[in-house]
């Protein structure tokens, strides 16, 4: 009998079968590089919030998101053995944050500040995002709260993963307001999920 695994995303259901005929090597390579896509979608703003909780440091908490889904990607293919996709990927995130802190921590008195954000973030881990739902609310609240232009900006951007050129063509602006507006959006988002995911 087969086994199926689904993965419930917010505008997808992906389904990946191990043992049926009608999938050919080339259909399952493109569902697993839709399944990555769906998760890396899904997935790259609360592991960054996440990182970035225990790093303080956005050029920190992006190489560790981007070691993450560096490893899913080269693990691809064993994506439906895993029984819980959120679970795996904090952990990941987790033990890289920790390779980073022991790395970055050269005298003992950094190394127990670190070690002590690293023990609070884990008692906060649902608040910043675990909680698909909560976190998706939260985003879709902050979403709400931007600017007209600003919202339409990001929504193209990253709901639509509209290029920028294209972002210009349909809202009539250059492609620089489109790049300024959806760093504001996001820096608006990071600021809004902080205030309210705590």
């Amino acid at each position: 009998m087969p086994k199926y695994y689904y993965f419930a995303m917010p505008k997808t259901n992906l389904m990946l079968h191990d043992d049926c005929d009608s999938v050919t090597p080339d259909s399952r390579k493109d569902m697993l590089e839709q399944l990555f896509n769906e998760l890396f979608r899904e997935y790259e703003q609360p592991l960054y919030l996440f990182a970035l909780k225990l790093l303080k440091s956005d050029v920190a908490a992006k190489d560790i998101v981007q070691d993450v889904f560096l490893k899913l990607w080269l693990i691809r293919d064993q994506i439906s053995e895993i029984k819980s996709i959120s679970s795996f990927l904090y952990k990941l995130t987790e033990n890289k944050v920790i390779d980073s802190l022991r790395a970055s921590a050269a005298d003992q008195k950094k190394k127990q500040d670190l070690w002590h954000r690293l023990r609070l973030s884990k008692e906060e881990h649902v608040s910043i995002g675990v909680e698909s739902k909560e976190y998706h609310a939260i985003i879709q609240q902050a979403i709400e709260q931007l600017p007209p232009q600003r919202r339409a900006v990001y929504l193209l951007a990253r709901a639509e993963d509209r290029p920028r050129k294209e972002i210009a063509s349909l809202l009539q602006i250059s492609p620089n307001t489109v790049r300024n507006q959806l760093a504001k959006a996001i820096g608006d988002i990071v600021s809004y999920l902080r205030s309210n995911a705590d």
